[in-house]
């Protein structure tokens, strides 16, 4: 499990939430949810910027460097609510970029395979109207 994912789980836990709750909240299955959690299935930026709100964290707390520190001291006789602490200074910028990287060569490499079928398609089209 990467990092992001143990955050998840971690932030998941302390709000005493399901796996099936944060599901629903992010729209999809709880199968989905837990392949994420595992580090099965991509962590995409939009998930991370749900699970930021949902969290009422910044998008950057599931890049951290650092598990998260959380208080559980929250009862009538504590000094203050919940918090959660992340490390700034950490070069969450540099796994975003690295992030996006990754999906711009995704996407050329989809690119290229499509036009590579447009390239065949067009020339099975052109054999067809010659034989007629």
């Amino acid at each position: 499990m990467e990092r992001p994912q143990k955050i998840m789980r971690i932030l998941r836990e302390s709000k005493d939430y399901s796996q099936e709750y944060v599901a629903n909240v992010l729209n999809i299955s709880q199968k989905t949810y837990s392949s994420i959690e595992l580090g099965k299935s991509k962590l995409t930026v939009h998930r991370i910027q749900q699970l930021a709100e949902l969290y009422n964290v910044k998008p950057e707390y599931f890049l951290s460097e650092e598990l998260p520190v959380i208080n559980y001291n929250t009862g009538p006789n504590s000094h203050g609510g919940n918090f959660e602490t992340y490390n700034n200074n950490i070069g969450a910028t540099d796994f975003l970029k690295s992030m996006y990287e990754k999906m711009l060569e995704e996407k050329n490499h989809t690119i290229n395979n499509l036009e590579s079928q447009i390239e065949k398609l067009t020339t099975i089209i052109q054999e067809l109207t010659k034989e007629k």
